[in-house]
Formats: structure tokens, C-alpha cells, sequence
């Protein structure tokens, strides 16, 4: 009868370490998806970008870039800005059922009337983000040294 229990704890340890390890997936792969967006932008391409930012975020970060979004379209459009970045590496400082902070290692390579060839930026950010309707959404983000 003890290994039959012994059995039973075992597989249920096993399910909730399987659960937890997919959900640290689908918070790095939310994480990561966003960082890239927010910093892969175009003037060209200003709509699709702020539509994938919007998709993906919620509450405060969500209601800053929706207040502020023709200021930027402007910026960009001026500029004539084209960046293209990427994660280098990100992980989970934190994280419940339903709540995560991760930090991510972003580059970025920035097009623009003043630097026509392009300029190599460096990010680092802090990001929050909440469990809502079954996807993780980012819902702060923070630039952090």
C-alpha cells in the first residue's frame, strides 16, 4: 500500500513540475514576443507594429501606448525610423499561476534619417506580466541599467 502511495505522490510531483515548466514557456515565449515588438519598429510598417504591441499587452502599458500612439506614429514617420531588434536572452525572475516579472537582454538595430546605416542599441528590460483570458499579457514594462 506505501508504494502504491509513494506511487501516486511521485506522478502528481511530475504533472505539477510539467505544468509548471510549460508554463515558464509560454511566459518566456509571451516575453520575448513583446521585447521584440517593442523595439522592432518601422515607419512603413507603423500600424501592423502598434497592432502586435497592442495585442499583447494589458492594463497601464496597454492604456500609456494607446494615449500616446499618434505622438509616436509622428516620430517615426518624421524620422523615417526602421528597427529591427531581437531577444539575446531572457529569463523568469518570478512567477505564479497567474503573474510573472522577466527580465530580457534586447538589441536592436536602428535605421533613421540621422543614422542611414544604422545604429546598434542595447536594452535591457523588466517586464510584468499577468495571466488574462488564458494568454500572458505584458502589463509593464521598465528599462532597467
Amino acid at each position: 500500500m506505501a508504494a502504491g502511495v509513494l506511487g501516486v505522490k511521485a506522478f502528481s510531483d511530475w504533472q505539477t513540475t510539467e505544468a509548471a515548466a510549460a508554463r515558464d514557456v509560454a511566459i518566456l515565449d509571451a516575453a520575448a514576443q513583446m521585447a521584440t515588438n517593442l523595439v522592432s519598429l518601422g515607419h512603413q510598417s507603423v500600424d501592423e507594429d502598434l497592432e502586435k504591441i497592442s495585442d499583447g499587452t494589458t492594463g497601464p502599458i496597454h492604456d500609456q501606448l494607446s494615449a500616446s500612439v499618434l505622438g509616436f506614429v509622428d516620430v517615426l514617420n518624421e524620422g523615417q525610423v526602421e528597427s529591427t531588434g531581437e531577444v539575446k536572452s531572457a529569463g523568469i525572475v518570478d512567477s505564479t499561476d497567474d503573474h510573472a516579472t522577466v527580465l530580457a537582454a534586447v538589441t536592436s538595430t536602428v535605421k533613421n534619417t540621422e543614422a542611414p546605416d544604422g545604429e546598434i542599441r542595447v536594452y535591457r528590460m523588466k517586464m510584468t506580466l499577468d495571466l488574462v483570458e488564458g494568454r500572458w499579457l505584458v502589463s509593464n514594462v521598465e528599462f532597467v541599467a
